[in-house]
């Protein structure tokens, strides 16, 4: 058809939500995964506005719409090269202990973590 495949998009969010922890000092791989602790998505939502075609470049704009000790949800807004909002869409992710596969409350699990994910979303 010409257009981006619809799944094209949870990878730009993937993208733009790995991107959004990196900026936060938060990268996802050395204070997450190798200390045990995952971010499954639990539960994603997307609304196309506008088709992109192959080669046009995108910006995904991510931010957080929902931070508890328990869950975290991002935001998301792709544009496109004339700033033109081409999609929309929101990841919601438990915090799991990887070990048990069980929920974790990382403000008494990981307060470091915590306490670093509220001041860059306070700052």
């Amino acid at each position: 058809m010409g257009v981006v495949y619809h799944t094209a998009y949870i990878d730009w969010f993937a993208s733009g939500r790995t991107e959004w922890l990196r900026e936060a000092g938060i990268p996802y791989r050395t204070a997450f995964e190798e200390k045990g602790l995952f971010l499954p998505v639990r539960n994603l939502a997307a609304r196309f506005r506008n088709p992109v075609t192959y080669d046009y470049l995108v910006t995904v704009a991510t931010s957080l719409d929902l931070l508890s000790p328990t869950r975290i949800r991002f935001v998301y807004r792709v544009l496109s090269e004339d700033d033109q909002v081409v999609a929309e869409g929101m990841t919601e992710h438990p915090y799991l202990d990887g070990g048990a596969a069980r929920p974790v409350n990382i403000e008494k699990a990981r307060p470091d973590l915590w306490q670093t994910l509220r001041s860059f979303l306070d700052g």
